[in-house]
């Protein structure tokens, strides 16, 4: 046979040239070498293209099920005894009045041999094994819902798991009780490993979504990149600005609204392809608290985060909710500050902290380059007076600086 001019398969007439040349080559008794591979080859491109122009059609999950009690010639009655599942809820589902769960799934799966791909309604796409030490309930699933994160009908209590592995594949995890989470329950905080867990998997799969498109490189992210970051607190989208230049550098930074019980205000973490991520969750939802726990994780990302793979700070209190290594936290603290509030500027601020007014106030903000609730975040860190200056503390205007409304 003469050398085949074989090409890729874009239209209807390549595809029935090359099912031609297929058909001529199967009627003949013996194929050389070289036909056996011309074969081949349009065998792969015929696949190819009628895989992506005449997809297969999946029966319904409700087909394949009827059509399995058929061959097996039992009712909805024994069907429901057989999988383990209340008749009422086998009704509902043959009926199409609600989706098999996933532990439905593989019960039908496993009992009856109804294929996973029908099931989940993908070509083949395979049921995800059970994890069987998360109690999926324990998930905040008003909480999530409320939020935005499970979709426009709140899921009932056989799809939380479905609703939750949906946050685990946008995040990439096998598993929610992922990155060694630990929790000290300092100061009588015990954060809810569940809730934890949701935010993290959401943070991950937000920062994914949108993965900064630049390389970044520790070096680059030192403390005079700090320092330009917390004098953008001087703009009124200075938070937007901030994230824009994280961004530039190769850190992706998302804001993820808080949960009740994580006792969060940021994280970091290294996503699939090695890039660092900050998350900031807004809870206290004030200025000196975002440029701190910004510049805090900031300090991580260049000093520790390839060693950890991620770190969830609480960066109020003394210790805070989490069990991270405490000199690793007081470097963070420490060069957050210098970054905030230069370190001489910061001595001469710690001598007249116990007294100093709120024109003085001001007055070091212009000294610093930062705003002025930098500073009187920065008073009340050296004081532990949390009440004085509640009114210079940007309260309220993380959000507006975002340009999005926070939950």
């Amino acid at each position: 046979m003469e050398m085949l001019n074989i090409k890729p398969i874009k239209t209807a007439t390549d595809h029935a040239w090359a099912m031609e040349q297929i058909d001529a080559l199967m009627l003949k008794d013996e194929l050389p070498e070289e036909d056996v591979r011309h074969l081949e080859v349009l065998a792969i491109l015929v696949e190819k293209y009628e895989s992506e122009h005449f997809p297969v059609e999946l029966p319904s999950p409700v087909e394949a099920i009827e059509f399995r009690i058929d061959q097996l010639g039992i009712n909805r009655s024994q069907l429901a005894s057989l999988i383990g599942f209340p008749k009422s809820r086998v009704s509902e589902v043959l009926n199409g009045k609600r989706k098999p769960s996933l532990d439905m799934m593989r019960a039908l799966h496993e009992k009856l041999g109804v294929p996973a791909d029908v099931l989940l309604g993908k070509v083949e796409a395979k049921l995800p094994e059970p994890c069987p030490n998360v109690d999926w309930k324990s998930f905040p699933i008003t909480e999530m819902f409320n939020l935005g994160w499970l979709g426009k009908i709140k899921p009932q209590a056989d799809a939380i798991e479905g609703c939750v592995r949906n946050l685990m594949s946008a995040a990439r995890v096998p598993t929610p009780q992922f990155a060694g989470v630990r929790f000290r329950g300092a100061e009588n905080k015990e954060p809810n490993p569940y809730s934890v867990n949701a935010w993290l998997m959401k943070a991950m799969g937000e920062a994914i979504s949108c993965e900064s498109e630049y390389d970044f490189n520790t070096d680059d992210v030192g403390h005079y990149f700090r320092r330009e970051v917390a004098t953008l607190s001087l703009y009124s989208d200075g938070p937007k600005r901030a994230f824009l230049k994280l961004n530039e550098a190769g850190i992706t930074a998302v804001y993820v609204p808080c949960l009740k019980k994580t006792y969060i205000d940021g994280a970091c973490f290294s996503l699939p392809s090695g890039k660092p991520a900050i998350a900031v969750s807004l809870r206290h939802h004030r200025l000196d608290n975002f440029w701190f726990t910004l510049l805090h994780e900031c300090v991580h990302v260049e000093k520790h985060l390839s060693d950890e793979g991620i770190i969830i700070d609480e960066t109020e209190g003394s210790t805070g909710a989490f069990g991270n290594d405490p000199s690793m936290e007081d470097e963070a603290n420490t060069l957050a500050q210098s970054a905030l509030v230069p370190d001489d500027i910061r001595e001469e601020l710690s001598r007249v902290a116990g007294n100093i007014s709120k024109a003085k106030v001001q007055s070091y903000a212009r000294k610093a380059d930062v705003h002025e609730a930098v500073i009187a975040g920065q008073v009340r860190m050296i004081t532990s007076q949390y009440t004085h200056f509640s009114g210079m503390l940007g309260q309220g205007e993380v959000a507006k600086g975002l340009g999005c409304v926070r939950h």
